[in-house]
């Protein structure tokens, strides 16, 4: 046994997350929330989730891996039995090395300290963890959080570990927990960059922009989603408060009878695919996963509505270090409770105000990697997994029409680079980084006003109905860009162009 005498204050430790029997996730998850109630450790960050075959044992299920960083100040030995327990009370039993599991947790890193722990059979330690450098379902979750950080008895980076590798054929995944409303329902896994997505709109309004007033009763939403899952929709996105400019206000109650019923109807009717509640309150969201729903839409990105928005006054407004919060944290909170995927949107207030970017040199892409890493830093911080974030540039929402072609024209720009510093380091990371790189991203660009005026015809600018070949275009570049979800509103038609489009960029001819 060699320990070294540890310091009694809190450090940050690197465990790797992995699962291949059942609802994956949702054991990975059971184990995390375990460490976290039964002992010191705090998670600090976390990797986004990956499908990957598995490695020495081959017959058996694919694996979903991951990784979190967490901080303790518990001594190595405490550390190792409360993380078997926590894999004992998921359901893990004995059996072969390396083979199927219903969770695995590894301790990769104890910040920079070495030391092999063997005092207790079956609940040794060694840190570093021995295989780290051949394993990418390991090097790969850890480049997500800490690529610069330096192996302390291999001097290398992660980033250099990983490089070193040849590639296989691990995936990036997104993960939309079994809803609450059937016991029967099972989680829904994409596979990210096989193929775009197509997320279908159900707004449950008078006067969304384009199809209000055509769903408000449940029988025609209902159809409506059912023809768009047919036609090709992954996903549905409920809404009752219409954000477009102009809009009517909408009290809490009137928009939980909008959205919550209509939710519930759908996972009646034996609705399956993700739905997903547009809204920017923490009680219709909460009502609305309650009712079914597996994933939050947020036009506002967990911050609550602007001044002049619902009601929302100034002094209602208080600020996170660059962040102005009107709901006191709810939304966020409600988010890292419930772990669902989360779709944060910039977005500036009212749809058609706050279109200055001059801070950034009018680089609206600047502004808006900036402005979302704030806000994906603040959600990570509070708990919201980095798995479970989707990101959306915001199209049409305080931006001019130049800047909405050029958010279209370079939307792969937006999570293609890392903007975090690339100085080694010796130290496990205490914050989770502000970098937008690799996150999956959804755009709505569906008949927007802006490729109204791009089309030039009289009808188009009056008529958001006939902007679909206008959309078309929007969402062939996307595609090309990569986007990884799209949300549309003629899913039949939309199905076709992002299907041509996917086999054009994506190579994808099933």
């Amino acid at each position: 046994m060699n320990i070294p005498e540890l310091p009694k204050q809190r450090r940050i430790l690197a465990l790797a997350l992995g699962s291949n029997i059942g609802d994956r996730v949702a054991n990975i998850e059971g184990a995390l929330s375990y460490l976290e109630s039964n002992s010191d450790i705090r998670i600090v960050d976390t990797s986004f989730l990956y499908e990957t075959r598995p490695m020495y044992v081959l017959d058996q299920p694919k694996f979903i891996n991951g990784a979190c960083l967490v901080s303790t100040a518990m001594d190595p030995q405490n550390l190792i039995n409360t993380i078997k327990d926590a894999e004992s009370r998921q359901g893990r039993l004995p059996g072969i090395r390396n083979g199927p599991r219903v969770v695995d947790l590894d301790v990769l890193f104890d910040d920079s300290n070495a030391y092999n722990l063997n005092s207790v059979p079956g609940r040794s330690l060694t840190v570093p963890h021995p295989k780290i450098h051949e394993r990418e379902f390991v090097l790969r979750p850890l480049a997500d959080m800490m690529p610069h950080f330096r192996h302390p008895t291999l001097k290398s980076t992660i980033a250099e570990l990983l490089s070193r590798l040849s590639e296989t054929s691990i995936q990036q995944i997104l993960n939309f927990p079994a809803h609450s409303r059937n016991s029967d329902a099972s989680n829904v896994v994409w596979t990210l960059r096989s193929q775009t997505f197509i997320m279908a709109t159900l707004n449950t309004t008078p006067d969304s922009f384009s199809d209000g007033g055509d769903n408000e009763n449940v029988q025609s939403a209902l159809q409506c989603s059912t023809d768009a899952v047919e036609a090709g929709a992954d996903i549905v996105d409920i809404g009752g408060f219409s954000t477009r400019p102009g809009s009517y206000f909408v009290s809490e109650e009137e928009e939980l009878s909008r959205t919550a019923p209509f939710i519930a109807a759908l996972r009646k009717g034996g609705l399956k695919v993700p739905i997903s509640i547009d809204t920017f309150r923490s009680s219709v969201a909460e009502k609305a996963l309650d009712a079914g729903a597996n994933c939050i839409n947020d036009v506002y990105a967990l911050t609550g509505p602007p001044e002049d928005v619902a009601g929302t006054q100034t002094t209602d407004i208080s600020m996170e270090g660059e962040v102005r919060v009107s709901d006191n944290g709810a939304m966020l909170a409600l988010a890292a409770r419930w772990k669902v995927p989360v779709i944060l949107m910039h977005s500036r207030g009212p749809a058609d105000k706050n279109k200055d970017y001059s801070k950034y040199g009018g680089n609206i892409l600047e502004a808006v990697q900036d402005e979302l890493g704030i806000r994906v830093h603040r959600a990570l911080k509070a708990g919201v997994r980095r798995w479970n974030i989707i990101l959306d540039p915001g199209i049409g929402f305080s931006k001019s029409i130049r800047d909405n072609v050029i958010l279209i024209r370079d939307h792969s720009q937006l999570t293609n680079s890392r903007t975090e510093i690339t100085k080694p380091s010796e130290c496990l990371p205490s914050s989770p980084s502000i970098s937008l790189h690799n996150f999956p991203t959804l755009v709505g660009t569906s008949r927007k006003r802006f490729l109204g005026h791009l089309a030039g015809r009289e009808e188009t600018k009056i008529s958001p109905k006939s902007r679909d070949w206008a959309t078309a275009a929007a969402v062939t570049s996307l595609v090309q860009q990569n986007a990884d979800i799209l949300r549309v509103h003629a899913v039949n038609s939309m199905r076709d162009v992002i299907r041509v489009a996917d086999g054009i960029w994506r190579e994808q001819y099933k």
